[in-house]
């Protein structure tokens, strides 16, 4: 990512660059390209609103830090729909082996402590 700047004629004039690297960047790359030369609207609206929501930005002349974190959805299904099917491709029947049948309505590999827990995160995507 890199960034020019230049104050000039009382205007601020930036040459940004940044990647392909995830989804985040690709959305906000091809929003950008769409806008034109609309950019600094959106980008003033955006970057005056994110502000407010931060003003530990501004507490006691600190360096400005920013990081973003968090799984997004679309990874997260991605992680649990892999280790299910790590799970199911675990599971051999034999054609030998009697059928049970159970009450019960859960699968028994969900007593999986590593599946639980990520279930158990889910929490944290419906309140947003």
């Amino acid at each position: 990512m890199g960034v020019g700047i230049l104050k000039k004629n009382g205007k601020y004039r930036f040459t940004l660059q940044f990647g392909m690297d995830s989804d985040e960047e690709v959305r906000a790359g091809e929003l950008l390209e769409r806008l034109g030369n609309r950019k600094s609207v959106v980008i003033v609206a955006a970057l005056c609103e994110y502000m407010e929501a931060h003003p530990e930005m501004f507490a006691g002349g600190n360096k400005i830090k920013v990081s973003v974190s968090g799984i997004r959805g679309d990874k997260l299904e991605e992680m649990i729909r892999r280790i299910v099917e790590e799970r199911l491709g675990a599971i051999t029947v034999s054609p030998a082996m009697p059928v049970v049948e159970t009450d019960t309505e859960s699968p028994e590999w969900t007593d999986d402590s590593e599946i639980l827990g990520m279930l158990d995160d889910l929490d944290l995507f419906q309140a947003q």
